[in-house]
């Protein structure tokens, strides 16, 4: 199956000039990604989404546990994940020969939308087949993390670097793990940090989207403003949102592994 997928990823990105023209659709990069408008996936982006695609089957692969329905879930969102991380670096690829400030089209917006919407479906479809694994739950949170760091990377790339800090902050956890042992602990079952993290990737994802931003901004500000807000304001804003998130969710976690690894019978 997960030969089946990589092929079809491949099939897909390597389709060219329909697809590409599919999700560039109204942004810079339908006239500059190669300098024409029917340029196809160059081979940097196709690289990249098989890639992307690959890392997150790594715990599939090495799981001892069968493969399940939810894990079928999580395999159809990382092959989604993988187009979407060709479309971005063709995107990317763009930005040096265009003078417009980038953003991605709707139809790749609706494919990361897909993408994050996906994240809840594997869990209904594990409770309603009996309970996930441990390694699917590890695939998952392996996704989760990818997925994340996409998003954060597009608008990093798209918008402002420091956007990427969102999806850095859980690698550097789990880095920390390996130096502070206290960090490996398990985290217990917590709605703030399910909506903590979803709510990031949503947040990403809008910064990028081509939202009437200037009107939002015109309407905040008045129209007999003296000095009219920047529409990439509420851009940034909506990034700084999900920086801040992140960076809140992992330090409860933080902070709360450590008050139970010096708590009693901690020795």
């Amino acid at each position: 199956m997960l030969v089946a997928a990589a092929v079809l990823l491949g099939g897909l990105t390597l389709l060219g000039d329909p697809l590409a023209a599919v999700f560039d659709r109204g942004t810079a990069a339908s006239r500059g990604a190669s300098g024409g408008e029917d340029d196809g996936f160059p081979g940097t982006a196709v690289l990249g989404g098989l890639l992307v695609f690959g890392l997150c089957q790594r715990h599939a692969l090495l799981g001892a546990d069968p493969f399940r329905a939810a894990d079928a879930v999580t395999l159809l969102r990382t092959t989604l994940l993988g187009l979407f991380v060709a479309v971005l670096i063709r995107l990317l690829l763009a930005e040096a020969t265009s003078s417009e400030p980038l953003m991605l089209a709707w139809p790749a917006v609706a494919l990361a939308a897909a993408i994050l919407l996906l994240d809840g479906g594997d869990g209904a479809v594990a409770r309603a087949c009996g309970g996930g694994t441990t390694a699917g739950r590890r695939y998952d949170d392996v996704a989760d993390a990818v997925v994340l760091f996409v998003l954060a990377a597009a608008a990093g790339g798209l918008l402002v670097w420091w956007a990427v800090l969102a999806g850095a902050v859980k690698p550097l956890f789990v880095l920390g793990g390996r130096l502070r042992p206290r960090w490996r602990g398990p985290l217990r079952p917590s709605g703030r940090r399910r909506v903590l993290g979803t709510a990031p990737g949503a947040l990403l994802l809008t910064a990028v989207a081509p939202l009437p931003w200037e009107q939002w901004m015109g309407r905040l500000c008045g129209a007999e403003a003296a000095l009219p807000m920047d529409p990439a304001v509420g851009r940034l804003v909506a990034a700084g949102l999900a920086v801040l998130l992140v960076a809140v969710s992992f330090g409860r976690d933080i902070a709360d592994l450590e008050r139970r690894a010096v708590g009693p019978g901690s020795g």
